[in-house]
């Protein structure tokens, strides 16, 4: 197994991205139940799990991928695991922006000492929301294409 090296796996520098498909598959049954969790949540209003979730649901399908392919990462930054993913993947700008735009929920969403008043449900609405599910799934698709692709 290896670990991140400056910015990429050891093993993505060298090309070799071997899938284990069982590790896949754990990290991609819990990555769709969370992504149709943030999606209730966005049906019940509650706007901040749903856009906290999507985070989660997006951070699960990359973890799963990279991990699966025998890079072993740690934290919870998508811009950082999109980073480590190999050169001859390319990312778009979309998923960029996606990324940058999941990280800013990540903390705030959920603790009140994010702000310097009041609590992160009163600074969450349905836009947000519906972005932070919008790019869950734009990753979503992205990470399943690589899967489909064999690597």
């Amino acid at each position: 197994m290896d670990f991140w090296i400056g910015g990429k796996c050891s093993s993505h520098a060298l090309g070799v991205i071997p899938v284990k498909q069982h590790e896949w598959q754990r990290y991609q049954k819990q990555a769709r139940h969370t992504l149709a969790s943030a999606q209730r949540d966005y049906e019940a209003q509650d706007f901040d799990w749903a856009c906290f979730k999507a985070h989660q649901a997006a951070e699960l399908y990359l973890k799963g991928w990279l991990r699966s392919s025998d890079c072993f990462v740690t934290g919870h930054s998508i811009q950082r695991l999109l980073a480590q993913l190999p050169a001859s993947v390319t990312i778009s700008q979309k998923l960029q922006r996606c990324a940058r735009e999941l990280d800013k929920v990540y903390i705030p969403s959920r603790y009140p000492d994010a702000y310097t008043e009041g609590a992160p449900m009163d600074f969450y609405d349905a836009e947000n929301a519906q972005m932070s599910l919008n790019c869950a799934e734009t990753i979503a698709n992205f990470v399943e294409g690589l899967v489909a692709d064999g690597g």
